[in-house]
């Protein structure tokens, strides 16, 4: 057996699995109202593009632990990661209910996260959720 193939294989995985909880930890902190959390995972540059509008990290933050976005429900599934040197590219399809500034929306998204390793370790910087028909 070739253990070269193994050693890669477990050296992808464990960057893999951290940013599998990066995911589990922000989707909890966006449930939970949690700006600490959603402030250590996501980047300094982050950008949300969804169907209202872009938000930087600042203002995603601040809508959240304001009560303008507010997330009823989230179910986060068929969850892929590829990593690509220091990116990491994350896919899943989520079934939401939430309200943004008064509007309630409800429905299934197709979700794409990127996170890079940086100085500080993995980040998520750039999210976009688009509505399934």
């Amino acid at each position: 057996m070739d253990n070269s193939t193994s050693i890669d294989e477990h050296a992808a995985l464990e960057p893999e699995q951290h940013v599998r909880q990066l995911n589990d930890e922000w989707v909890k902190a966006m449930v939970r109202r949690d700006g600490a959390t959603l402030d250590r995972i996501m980047a300094e540059d982050f950008i949300f593009t969804y169907p209202l509008e872009g938000d930087d990290k600042a203002q995603f933050i601040a809508d959240v632990t304001s009560g303008d976005l507010i997330v009823q429900h989230i179910h986060r599934e068929q969850v892929s990661v590829r990593l690509f040197g220091d990116t990491a590219v994350l896919t899943a399809r989520d079934a939401v209910e939430w309200n943004y500034r008064g509007r309630q929306l409800k429905g299934q998204y197709k979700v794409l996260q990127v996170y890079c390793r940086r100085e500080k370790g993995w980040q998520l910087c750039v999210i976009q959720a688009c509505p399934m028909d």
